[in-house]
């Protein structure tokens, strides 16, 4: 049974795609009603199993889904609840595997973790998912993982579910536990559907196989096993639908979003890009292509070497594919150091705005990046 069928019978989901207005009235928004909990019994190969479960609409814009470590630190341990109050959380599920038999207090995680486009743990194995804002998550092997290209990312594994199909194959993504491989046990997943809702749940006594069954009767589309057992926990509105039996060493936080988008301008017009530019140590990226564009300059893609070019009043700018950059045939001492993120290159505005002779003023406070050009290019 489809998840849009049954969820009726718990709660209605708000619309899948909230309207711009709507995002700007967020303030008088209930934004918890875009997160809705439930439970629904399910039949698998070992009979009847009751799944506790989370839905959470990424269309709206005023949530983020993001890892958190306990206590804030690699290797401490915290209670999920914990962890879930002390973000603010809306709803929140147990993350990557940890070393949870550690003697001692340093209790590291075992996978790839990403907050805030900075890696705080890496990690080869297993699955891996990635969040971008509102866009749609994408789940895939770590192995295959550009963990650049995501502003959060947390991994377990395995895959269960990739376009709709039942993919378990646990020795494949590295992950070779009979517990983890054969056995049945407490289960965690993640995953979502075509129109970005996104579903974390927790599931008893069931064998991987059996959790990539229900996560397909769902209707999610794709899904990933998390870590499990005593692990295995599950919290919404204030309260725990499953409990861990320890503490953890990270979570996934179903959190409302705190800071404003970034703005850029140009002198006193608002810039608007098709991807929103990110803050990413103190650089902020912006789509390369659009960025020029908008700054008034021609862009082309070379299709010999699939350099950018970009020339405006006479100059010629070319940025590589490796980001080596050359200004009207001359390299310059400076590398674009380029990101691929939610699928767009992006570079930094400052390299832009310095490669077309500006300069960039940044608001902390209105997190309101301007840009001043000495040159008239006309605006596109």
């Amino acid at each position: 049974m489809k998840i849009g069928k049954w969820l009726i019978s718990i709660v209605l989901l708000v619309a899948l795609a909230l309207p711009a207005h709507l995002a700007a009235q967020g303030a008088a928004q209930d934004v918890s009603k875009s997160v809705m909990a439930g439970s629904k019994k399910v039949s698998t190969s070992a009979g009847s199993r009751t799944v506790q479960f989370v839905t959470i609409n990424l269309n709206d814009p005023r949530l983020e889904v993001r890892p958190v470590l306990a206590r804030d630190e690699l290797g401490r341990t915290e209670s999920l609840a914990g962890m879930a109050k002390r973000t603010g959380a809306l709803a929140a599920i147990n993350g990557t595997f940890f070393m949870a038999y550690n003697k001692g207090d340093y209790k590291p995680p075992w996978g790839l973790i990403v907050i805030d486009y900075e890696k705080k743990h890496d990690g080869v194995s297993g699955s891996s998912i990635g969040f971008n804002g509102n866009a749609l998550p994408v789940i895939d092997r770590t192995s295959r993982f550009n963990a650049d290209s995501f502003q959060h990312v947390t991994s377990a594994g395995p895959t269960l579910v990739k376009d709709g199909k039942i993919v378990v194959n646990p020795v494949v993504e590295g992950m070779n536990d009979p517990k983890l491989t054969k056995a049945s046990g407490q289960r965690s997943f993640i995953g979502y559907t075509a129109n970005n809702q996104l579903v974390m749940g927790t599931v008893p006594n069931v064998t991987l196989a059996q959790l990539a069954g229900i996560c397909q009767s769902m209707g999610l589309v794709a899904a990933m096993n998390l870590d499990g057992g005593a692990s295995s926990g599950l919290y919404a509105h204030g309260k725990l639908l499953t409990a861990p039996g320890r503490e953890l060493s990270n979570a996934l936080v179903v959190v409302p979003r705190k800071v404003a988008p970034i703005q850029v301008m140009r002198q006193s017009e608002k810039i608007s890009f098709l991807t929103p530019p990110v803050l990413i140590r103190g650089s902020i990226y912006v789509p390369t292509m659009e960025a020029f564009e908008k700054l008034g300059a021609a862009v082309h893609i070379d299709q010999q070497d699939g350099a950018l070019v970009a020339a405006i009043e006479g100059t010629v700018i070319r940025i590589t594919k490796q980001g080596k950059v050359f200004r009207d045939g001359k390299a310059l001492p400076l590398s674009a150091d380029k990101r691929t993120i939610a699928g767009t290159e992006m570079v930094p505005l400052r390299l832009v705005a310095e490669l077309l002779d500006g300069k960039i003023e940044w608001d902390q406070q209105k997190r309101t990046a301007t840009i001043q050009l000495k040159a008239s290019a006309p605006e596109r």
